[in-house]
């Protein structure tokens, strides 16, 4: 966990330069950063409490003793998760302006293509006819962020295998920088949602009034997006915001805790893969992705993963540190 706190500090501080660099702001980005790392620490102990129950019942499976000699990685898991975070916005509220949005027409046309013809909102929004959907949206905000924000949290404290913690510390890292900041640069998009409102016309007229329909325009997910664009027109870099559907972080996430629950227990398979199908369904649902942005982050979850359960993770950092000490040895001899 300290070598995962390193590295998200590193990050920071790489996200910082690169985001001062593109907006040209020197101690106003700094304090921006700062406050929104506080906002975000803040928001992550809110999430804390409604998992106070979880927490309480850890000593349980652990052993109070092991719980407690564990507080301090999960120290370092919660800075970390929180410095990632405010990273990752930064970066990803810089996207547009480094790269600006261009790739939507291609993706809607070939979501479409894919799909027979059929705009797979339209597939879902057909589906969701049969389905409880009050209950399920919840699982976009409530539950997902659970993992999202807390995967490091639950590895530091609930897991003793080295080899599958560094795995997935990893494959946690892959998701949020490579999937989150690097491919979405490739793929520079806003998403079905917003495709209108960035390039004009009336294409996705219907999935606004299905959203309307729904309800899902006035509840807290048509409060996110609003509050999403506004911050896109303003070039705002609070936490959480920033516009980025290709590939699809919230897929890439669900994926990477449904291959987690997988490794722990083959009876959390079940569950694991309908919180993976339910996420992907109301990625396309609530009009922030098309179904290819979910296929592309689930496709490169697994295949990361499955490269890294053919590496040993931990024998290559013994020999990293061998090699290490072995260079101050030669070092101080000369």
């Amino acid at each position: 966990m300290k070598l995962f706190f390193r590295f998200a500090l590193f990050y920071l501080v790489f996200a910082c330069l690169v985001a001062a660099l593109i907006r040209q702001q020197g101690l106003d980005l700094l304090i921006e950063a700062a406050v929104s790392t506080y906002h975000f620490a803040y928001s992550v102990a809110l999430v804390a409490i409604l998992m106070i129950p979880l927490i309480l019942a850890i000593p349980l499976f652990v052993g109070w003793n092991n719980f407690v000699a564990k507080l301090g990685l999960l120290s370092y898991a919660l800075f970390a998760s929180a410095i990632l975070q405010t990273g990752f916005s930064l970066i990803k509220t810089s996207i547009p302006l480094i790269v600006p949005f261009y790739a939507d027409r291609a993706l809607a046309d070939l979501d479409r293509w894919m799909h027979g013809g059929v705009d797979t909102w339209v597939l879902a929004y057909k589906i969701g006819e049969y389905l409880p959907m009050d209950y399920l949206l919840h699982a976009y905000l409530m539950v997902w962020v659970v993992p999202a924000l807390g995967l490091a949290l639950i590895l530091a404290v609930a897991d003793h295998d080295t080899e599958r913690k560094a795995r997935f510390l990893i494959l946690y890292l892959f998701c949020w920088l490579v999937i989150g900041n690097i491919l979405a640069m490739i793929g520079s998009s806003v998403g079905p949602v917003f495709y209108d409102a960035l390039l004009g016309g009336d294409r996705f007229a219907g999935l606004h009034a299905a959203l309307e329909q729904s309800g899902v325009a006035d509840g807290r997910i048509g409060f996110i997006q609003g509050a999403l664009w506004a911050s896109y027109v303003e070039r705002g870099m609070a936490v959480g915001t920033g516009i980025s559907a290709f590939p699809s972080v919230h897929v890439a996430i669900a994926t990477l805790t449904a291959l987690y629950m997988i490794e722990r227990s083959r009876w959390l398979a079940a569950p694991a893969l309908a919180f993976l199908i339910t996420i992907q369904f109301l990625s396309v649902y609530t009009g922030y992705h098309y179904a290819i942005d979910g296929y592309v982050s689930a496709i490169l979850m697994v295949g990361a993963w499955a490269v890294l359960r053919r590496v040993e993770l931990t024998s290559l950092g013994a020999r990293w540190g061998q090699r290490g000490a072995s260079g101050v040895v030669a070092g101080s001899q000369g």
